[in-house]
């Protein structure tokens, strides 16, 4: 579990990430009732596809835009938690953004973020959330080689991209490129681009 804090003009938002097993094999719906019951108490909580964040700051930047717009009422959804997705994709299209983020049955990792202005409440949301779901897998959001190609694929960057932040080969460098890569497409949302 990672707690950060956001500064907005009225004052401080916790945001809560983790990555959860779904060893309870709770499908699509079984999420998004959960999601449903744990936002009453919340400003926003999302499930995630993780196979599709190369790490925590990728779900941070998503959120902080996500939050952003909401502050600078040029959100492109009408909720917190569809405009973390659709950040957090790189899209402007809630579609598409679901096609890419969203969870499905079977899905056995599960990406979970949660924001509100009280890191008591946002805590206990990631901690009921794993209740049901799942144990905490850490480190969150494991690099792999076939991941990164994807992310790649997926998030439109090419080699060359990549080789503006590292020219080096090894798996920790090419992660870290890559979530600068996704991380600038990211706020590129805000920007309609």
């Amino acid at each position: 579990m990672l707690i950060e804090r956001l500064v907005i003009k009225d004052g401080i938002l916790c945001i809560g990430i983790s990555e959860n097993r779904n060893s309870r094999g709770l499908n699509t719906e079984g999420l998004l009732d959960l999601a449903k019951s744990l936002s009453h108490s919340v400003l926003a909580v999302q499930f995630l596809n993780s196979t599709m964040i190369i790490d925590e700051f990728h779900l941070l930047s998503g959120a902080q835009n996500a939050v952003n717009a909401l502050n600078g009422d040029y959100m492109i959804s009408r909720s917190l938690d569809v405009e973390i997705v659709l950040y957090t994709s790189a899209q402007r299209q809630i579609g598409r953004a679901l096609d890419i983020l969203g969870v499905t049955d079977q899905m056995p990792i599960i990406g979970i973020i949660c924001i509100d202005e009280d890191e008591k409440k946002v805590r206990n949301c990631l901690v009921s959330a794993a209740k049901e779901v799942g144990e905490e897998i850490s480190p969150m959001f494991a690099p792999a080689p076939e991941k990164i190609l994807s992310l790649m694929e997926i998030y439109g960057i090419t080699e060359l991209e990549m080789k503006q932040f590292t020219n080096e080969d090894d798996l920790t460098s090419r992660t870290q490129a890559l979530s600068k890569c996704i991380v600038s497409r990211v706020s590129q949302v805000a920007l309609g681009s």
